[in-house]
């Protein structure tokens, strides 16, 4: 083999190397970057979620609805299945559908975890108590 051979091969390999770094590089932080959007549209949801409950107002309710909505763009199918469930939940009656409240709403939190890769052993449930 040549020398001009061999530093062909070399440059070969040192630009396979760091064209396979960017991409990864690249891929890497457009996951982050999504799961920050999520993460900040989960919280937001939540916020709105606590400020509706026991409280009609149109303002009020319009914050939850938007907080909703722009979830629903990064959420996944879980998440959202467990979002409407809740939304029917709550449009039944009150005394009956306390418990189920209390129990679907955990079950958002913990779909909500489970798609930003946090993981739980023993969650505990929680449930829509005023302060």
């Amino acid at each position: 083999m040549t020398p001009l051979f061999i530093s062909i091969i070399g440059a070969l390999s040192a630009i396979t190397v760091s064209i396979l770094g960017a991409w990864y590089t690249n891929r890497n932080n457009i996951v982050l970057q999504t799961r920050k959007l999520k993460e900040d549209h989960y919280v937001s949801f939540i916020e709105a979620l606590h400020d509706v409950t026991g409280d009609n107002r149109p303002e009020t309710i319009k914050k939850y609805v938007f907080a909703r909505d722009k979830m629903l763009i990064v959420a996944n199918e879980e998440v959202i299945i467990k979002i409407l469930f809740l939304e029917k939940l709550y449009d039944m009656e009150k005394t009956k559908a306390n418990e189920l409240l209390d129990a679907s709403l955990t079950e958002i939190i913990i779909a909500i975890r489970k798609d930003l890769k946090i993981k739980d052993k023993n969650f505990p449930k929680v449930g829509f108590r005023k302060a």
